[in-house]
């Protein structure tokens, strides 16, 4: 496992270890997870991805806040952008 996709394990795994107060308050969010921090809270996919321009992709995550026992989307996003 390079070390790209080793971070990207890192912060889903700490998206499921802290996943109750991670969306308390939050649900149907998306959070932006990097460093296996909270950098932020925000209404769509989008926002929450546009909150990163300037990181390298694969260093942080973007996930939906859901009540913990539900299935959690996991998948690998490859989105281009162009600016």
């Amino acid at each position: 496992m390079n070390k790209r996709h080793q971070t990207v394990k890192e912060n889903f795994l700490y998206y499921q270890a802290y996943q109750i107060e991670i969306v308390a308050g939050h649900i149907d969010e998306y959070v932006v997870i990097k460093d296996r921090q909270v950098r932020g809270y925000y209404e769509t996919e989008e926002a929450a991805f546009d909150s990163m321009v300037g990181e390298e992709l694969e260093t942080f995550i973007v996930q939906r806040c859901q009540e913990p026992g539900t299935d959690i989307e996991n998948y690998y996003n490859n989105t281009v952008a162009f600016a």
